[in-house]
């Protein structure tokens, strides 16, 4: 007599248990996963900050000033150069290129002339230099997957490399052409020289996120863009500072701006520091400390930060 051995396989209950047992453990690994990724994120952001303050170190070493916020079509000197009248359309260079040469970028910030106004527009040169992506002036954090955007106006078609960072102005709006009179440390036309930092550089905010969150007129995204300045006619900006670009503020008493903190109107707007790290910012000192303001930081404590001659203490945060 012959038997057939019978092979034992899983019943359907017991492969149900093992798919809901793998169903948990993914459930339970992924969070750590993500939060690994965040921490690795964040962590990046606060090295390229740290590289953009060493940058401002340096320049300041060479010129006895930070870099002017943007030196626009009648503000081409690199350091000291004050703000005049206003062309149109308004279109120059930011804070981002003037340290180029001190982020191993030479080659790059030698192909433009910083101090020339015609090229700002139509050379193959600004062409090609305003839409090449710098690595170190973005945040992993805040990855779309575009790192170019266009504006259109009547003035042209600008491609423009985004960036995650924006220098703070001062407190107050950036209304039109107002930036010289910013009573922080990146304004329209002219460096900042140390002396003028009376709150002390530890106390005194220089450049901080901005991420896809800021909205544009309340309507859509506004990337930043750390190399180029631009107000087109009929553009996406108009009637606008061409500084919501590349600068920020934090509000002034009474009416703070504090980060990733939506306004009346429910947006996330163009003039405020917004980031996609979970419950804050991070944030470059003047002493070039990179430090993680929180949303929760106490208004009066944020507007404070903001200002380089205010006379005040910043208080704790």
């Amino acid at each position: 007599m012959t038997y057939k051995s019978l092979k034992k396989g899983f019943t359907l209950i017991e492969l149900l248990v093992v798919i809901a047992i793998i169903a948990i453990l993914i459930g339970l690994l992924l969070p750590a996963v993500q939060k690994v990724r965040d921490a690795a994120a964040k962590l990046q952001c606060t090295n390229n900050l740290k590289q953009i303050g060493l940058a401002m170190m340096n320049y300041e070493s060479t010129y006895n000033r930070f870099p002017a916020g943007y030196l626009d079509n009648m503000t081409t000197n690199p350091v000291n150069a004050m703000a005049a009248a206003n062309p149109d359309p308004i279109i120059g260079w930011g804070w981002g290129a003037l340290i180029l040469p001190y982020l191993e970028q030479e080659v790059l910030y030698k192909s433009i002339n910083i101090n020339s106004i015609a090229m700002n527009n139509t050379s193959a040169a600004a062409i090609a230099f305003r839409k090449t992506v710098i690595k170190g002036f973005l945040c992993p954090s805040d990855d779309t997957g575009l790192n170019t955007f266009t504006i259109s106006g009547t003035g042209g078609n600008f491609e423009l490399a985004k960036c995650s960072y924006a220098g703070v102005n001062g407190q107050g709006e950036l209304a039109d052409f107002d930036t010289a009179l910013g009573l922080g440390m990146f304004l329209r036309g002219r460096g900042v020289s140390i002396a003028e930092v009376t709150d002390g550089l530890s106390n005194t905010l220089f450049v901080g996120e901005r991420s896809s969150k800021s909205a544009k007129h309340a309507t859509g995204t506004l990337p930043g863009v750390c190399t180029w300045v631009g107000a087109l006619p009929g553009g996406d900006i108009d009637g606008e500072s061409p500084a919501l670009y590349i600068l920020g503020h934090t509000g002034e008493p009474g009416h703070a701006h504090k980060p990733n903190s939506p306004q009346p109107d429910g947006f996330f707007h163009a003039e405020d520091f917004t980031s996609k790290h979970s419950g804050g910012v991070n944030f470059l000192f003047g002493d070039g400390s990179v430090r993680f303001i929180t949303d929760s930081i106490d208004d009066d404590t944020w507007v404070r930060l903001g200002t380089r001659a205010g006379g005040e203490a910043p208080g704790n945060y």
